[in-house]
């Protein structure tokens, strides 16, 4: 499960300020709190490390469509020696765009589950543009958690 409020005030600014909708399908959910949770549907290790893939999505939109943002197909690359990291979604067109980067923490392991907590991505150029290029290539979006159910 990957667990992700966006970013606080861009969530904020859709919702209270633009009037406008926050919408999830397929999976994903959005708790009281504001924070996303989207569905594990694949994790794959490897010696470079973890690829998680996430099913469901989120949508904002706003000012009568001007402002439309969708997120889904959402996956997160993490490497083995927690020095590098990358958010991915899936693009109208099939594409994989890799909407930001992070330098992960090492994850903990126990009781059947492997996590990642507090992992902070930062806008690449193309994270950037798809958020309307309201926020520069470097910003921090919100920190993100992502969890594996380990096989026993």
């Amino acid at each position: 499960m990957l667990r992700w409020p966006v970013k606080t005030s861009f969530v904020h600014y859709v919702r209270a300020i633009a009037a406008g909708t926050c919408e999830v399908a397929d999976g994903a959910e959005l708790d009281a709190d504001g924070v996303f949770h989207f569905p594990l549907t694949e994790a794959l290790q490897n010696a470079d490390g973890w690829s998680l893939r996430f099913g469901g999505g989120a949508r904002f939109s706003a000012h009568h469509g001007f402002l439309d943002v969708e997120l889904h197909g959402l996956a997160l690359t993490l490497s083995s020696d927690a020095r590098a990291g990358a958010l991915g979604v899936m693009t109208a067109r099939g594409d994989r765009l890799t909407i930001a980067t992070m330098a992960p923490a090492d994850p903990t392991e126990g009781a059947g589950v492997i996590r990642w907590q507090g992992l902070v991505p930062c806008l690449t150029d193309a994270g950037a543009e798809l958020f309307g290029s309201v926020y520069a290539p470097g910003s921090e979006l919100a920190p993100l958690d992502a969890l594996v159910l380990l096989n026993s």
